[in-house]
C-alpha cells in the first residue's frame, strides 16, 4: 500500500477528481484507488491510497506520485492563483480601497490566466512539476500551502509581477476616466461652434476634416499640420485636442478613421457620447481618392 496525506488550505470540491485523472490505468490493473477528505486541526486533509492484494510494487508506487505530481501542478496552476493574487494584492497594496482591490486583482487574474498559456507559463508548469515530483518521492505528507510558500518562490514571483501589471493598468485607466471627466466637463460649458465635421483621410493619408458640405474646415486646417506628425499617438493626441476646442454639434468618424486610429475613437466617443456617429459605409468611404489611401491594421 502507498498512501499520501495533502493538506490544502484553499481546497476546491472537486480536488479529489482532479487527483484522481489519469488513474484508470492502476484501476485497469485491478489495483484500488481511493481519496478521503478528513478535517484536521481546521485543515482539510485528503488522503491518497492506492494498493492491491498483494501489496504495492516500487514502479507502481514511483509511477503513482509522478501522476499525483502532475495532477497536483495542475491544480496549482489553475486553481490556487486566484488565493495567492488576491493574498499579494492585499499585502502589497492595502491602502486601496477594497473594491479597488478587487477590481485589481480580476485584472491581475485575467493576466495570470494570458501569461501561464504562454512559453513562460508552460516552462514555469514543468518547474512546478518537478519540485512535486520531487518532494513526493521522498515524502508522503505534503502541506500544500507550505510547499508553495518556500518553494514555489518563481511561481510566487510570476503572480506578483501579474499584480503589479494589473495595478499599473487599473491606474492608467482611473487616470484616463479622470482625463474623459474633464474633457466632459470642458466640453458642457462651450457652446458648439461648428454644426456638424466629418472626419476621415485625404488622398495623401492625412486626417480630413469636413463640414456639412463636405467642404474643408479653414479653422481646424489652421489648427494643425498633420503632416508634422511622428505617430499614430501624436495624430490622435491632436485630432481629440482639435475637436474638443471645436466643439462640434456632431461628429462623423469614418471608417478609415477608426480603423487608424482607434483610441481616438475610444476617447472622443466617451466625451462626445450620443453626439458621435460611426459611419460604417457611405460614398465619402468609399471615395477612389479616400479608398486607396486606407491604411488598415
Amino acid at each position: 500500500m502507498s498512501l499520501y496525506a495533502i493538506a490544502v488550505k484553499h481546497k476546491t470540491p472537486d480536488l479529489p477528481e482532479k487527483l484522481g485523472v489519469g488513474m484508470f490505468f492502476f484501476r485497469k490493473m485491478g489495483w484500488q484507488i481511493s481519496f478521503v477528505e478528513k478535517l484536521i486541526n481546521q485543515w482539510p486533509h485528503l488522503f491518497c491510497k492506492i494498493e492491491n492484494s498483494q501489496g504495492a510494487e516500487l514502479e507502481q508506487q514511483e509511477l503513482f506520485s509522478k501522476i499525483l505530481a502532475e495532477n497536483l501542478a495542475i491544480f496549482i496552476m489553475e486553481e490556487q492563483a486566484s488565493h495567492y493574487l488576491e493574498e499579494i494584492v492585499g499585502q502589497s497594496y492595502f491602502y486601496f480601497p477594497r473594491h479597488e482591490r478587487r477590481e485589481i486583482l480580476l485584472l491581475a487574474v485575467k493576466h495570470y490566466e494570458s501569461e501561464r498559456t504562454k512559453e513562460p507559463g508552460e516552462q514555469l508548469f514543468g518547474e512546478v512539476r518537478e519540485a512535486l515530483e520531487v518532494y513526493l518521492a521522498r515524502r508522503q505528507y505534503l502541506n500544500l500551502h507550505g510547499f508553495i510558500l518556500f518553494r514555489l518562490r518563481t511561481w510566487l514571483e510570476f503572480l506578483r509581477r501579474n499584480v503589479d501589471r494589473a495595478v499599473d493598468d487599473f491606474l492608467w485607466e482611473k487616470e484616463y476616466q479622470e482625463f474623459i471627466e474633464l474633457l466632459k466637463y470642458f466640453m458642457a460649458l462651450q457652446e458648439p461652434k461648428i454644426k456638424l465635421v466629418h472626419v476621415t483621410l485625404d488622398k495623401l493619408g492625412f486626417v480630413l476634416l469636413l463640414d456639412q458640405h463636405f467642404k474643408p474646415v479653414e479653422q481646424c486646417r489652421q489648427d494643425i499640420q498633420w503632416g508634422v506628425c511622428d505617430s499614430a499617438a501624436d495624430v490622435e493626441n491632436q485630432l481629440v485636442s482639435m475637436l474638443i476646442s471645436a466643439a462640434p454639434r456632431r461628429v462623423v468618424l469614418h471608417k478609415q478613421i477608426y480603423n487608424l486610429y482607434p483610441k481616438a475613437a475610444e476617447t472622443l466617443k466617451h466625451v462626445f457620447e450620443s453626439r458621435v456617429t460611426f459611419c460604417r459605409r457611405c460614398k465619402l468611404c468609399l471615395s477612389e481618392n479616400i479608398y486607396l489611401t486606407l491604411k488598415e491594421k
